[in-house]
């Protein structure tokens, strides 16, 4: 059996994910449905997803980067 991981709220691809199979991942985006809250233990310890609450976007910030408690 394959260890599992389960996400805070959901998983998404990282952009090594996406280097890796820029046709099958995107950054940011939810991994496939039957793996956005529990996934293969693997893809996390190989960094390529990452819970959609721990990601960061790059790009342009918004003012709630800028305020404190938040």
């Amino acid at each position: 059996m394959t260890p599992k991981v389960k996400a805070k709220s959901f998983w998404v691809w990282t952009d090594k994910a996406q280097v890796a199979d820029p046709k099958r991942h995107v950054a940011g985006q939810e991994v496939w449905p039957h793996y956005a809250k529990e996934a293969p233990k693997r893809w996390l310890d190989e960094e390529l997803i990452v819970d959609k609450s721990d990601y960061q976007e790059e790009g342009q910030a918004d003012i709630f980067d800028y305020i404190e408690g938040v």
